[in-house]
């Protein structure tokens, strides 16, 4: 009962807290709004043929025109505009670079002050994203995409995509689709309402449904969807069926802030190593990684109740870890180290782990077909967990392996562990990677535990 409290109010203090920062979000728009306006950065117009008023502010250029300012530029043919009102206007083709962003349209007018503009018939990549939209609006941080549609596919008809009836973009943070279909080829495989994905780096969960098989579970599908409430709060499910466990949904609320995102959830939970446990439910907190100079440093903590057998209890986590930029040893070949510390409190027994790791790997990429390393990680425990899904199993190791890419479509590599303590290879995994277009295959071999693994899933944006 204490933990259903405890979980209870921490999710109230969530969709609070969410609540709190859509009413502040006004504000802070407006904020950043007014910072912009402030903004007395030079503009640079470089162009075959300029011409420029004093006194009413009017300009003309033509001839491989080009319009910067700061990391943004505009190029077009011809070009129309006004210093005092801080305006163009484009009739023609005209294309808009920012960082990871490039927009190519027509009819274009923008705010170079503002960075408030407007583009017609659009094409373009917005990160590893490729977009389209009939009409965009163009705002200091976000894009908006009327009768637009979003694919990780750079095909001239994409294998898979989304449209929308308006795509709402944050390039580096989210994407949220209104009236959404879900296509694969020219067939709608399904359609929401309102639809949202993360941007951020490695927290982006494909749209599409993602096939795979193991050993252990048998054939699977697994489809992510997430639904937006608000600025900041979103309901997602995990959804995952197995053929030999049946249907093993993960689901909960998630609430991203600019600084940290905090997600409440629940469910039956796997590891690497095929073993589960069930949430029910846990509250994760983790921060926006924080940089020192070169070094980068991560914060999670995590809190909930764990159902493994037997064994069922609360169970704390406390993680910091730091890890460095990749140190170049020479042209081809990269160094990465990284260290940590981890509490682990269990309610189950009242024991407590703490765990000082570090890790380092060296990698090289002697050609463009080869890439191969070798790392050591070592995990310093002072005691142990009491679930198996969290055990440490090999607490010093040394793994290495290569990947070889024998043409465009295919590559192959070997993957193997080596545990220091018992002086024994514990796992070596045999990889075949198949791309498939749009879509990305592998199939594993883990000769040590004589399991099959494979997998096919969309590319990612």
């Amino acid at each position: 009962m204490r933990i259903k409290k405890f979980m209870f109010c921490a999710s109230v203090c969530m969709l609070v807290s969410a609540i709190s920062v859509t009413g502040q979000a006004a504000e802070k728009q407006q904020d950043k709004l007014n910072d912009v306006n402030k903004d007395k950065t030079p503009i640079v117009i470089e162009a075959d043929k300029l011409s420029f008023s004093d006194v009413t502010g009017d300009l003309f250029a033509e001839g491989h025109v080009v319009l910067k300012k700061n990391t943004e530029s505009i190029l077009s043919d011809y070009m129309r505009g006004n210093s005092k009102q801080t305006e163009v206007w484009i009739d023609g083709k005209a294309t808009l670079q920012q960082p990871n962003t490039e927009l190519i349209g027509t009819g274009a007018h923008y705010n170079y002050t503002s960075r408030v503009g407007s583009m017609q018939k659009v094409i373009g990549t917005v990160g590893k994203g490729y977009v389209t939209g009939g009409n965009m609006e163009i705002f200091p941080t976000k894009l908006v995409a009327h009768d637009g549609t979003i694919t990780g596919c750079p095909a001239i008809v994409p294998d898979y995509h989304i449209s929308a009836e308006k795509l709402e973009i944050w390039p580096g943070d989210k994407m949220i689709a209104y009236n959404a279909k879900f296509w694969i080829g020219n067939t709608v495989i399904f359609s929401l309402p309102k639809y949202q994905t993360s941007l951020i780096k490695n927290e982006g969960e494909s749209a599409f449904p993602r096939i795979g098989y193991n050993s252990s579970n048998g054939f699977m599908i697994h489809q992510y969807l997430e639904y937006p409430f608000g600025d900041r709060l979103a309901m997602f499910g995990d959804l995952t069926y197995y053929s030999k466990r049946g249907f093993e949904p993960i689901y909960g609320f998630v609430s991203r802030q600019s600084n940290y995102t905090l997600k409440l959830y629940q469910g039956n939970e796997e590891n690497s190593d095929n073993e589960w446990v069930k949430k029910e439910p846990e509250l994760m907190l983790k921060m926006k990684p924080k940089r020192f100079g070169q070094v980068v440093g991560d914060v999670t903590i995590t809190s909930g109740k764990w159902t493994e057998g037997a064994i069922s209890g609360t169970r704390q986590d406390y993680k910091v870890y730091f890890s460095r930029d990749p140190i170049k040893l020479g042209s081809k070949v990269t160094l990465k180290v990284g260290t940590g510390w981890e509490k682990i409190d269990y309610g189950y027994g009242n024991s407590t782990n703490n765990i000082w790791s570090f890790n380092t790997i060296v990698t090289a990429k002697p050609n463009d077909r080869l890439e191969t390393w070798v790392g050591y990680h070592n995990n310093n425990q002072s005691g142990k967990s009491v679930y198996e899904y969290d055990d440490i199993d090999i607490p010093r190791k040394v793994s290495g392996g290569f990947m070889y890419k024998i043409d465009k479509m295919n590559a192959v590599g070997v993957k193997m562990d080596y545990d220091v303590d018992l002086n024994k290879v514990k796992d070596v995994d045999y990889t075949w990677k198949r791309n498939l277009h749009c879509f990305e295959g592998d199939i594993t071999y883990r000769a040590k535990r004589d399991e099959w693994r494979f997998k096919v899933d969309t590319l990612k944006w």
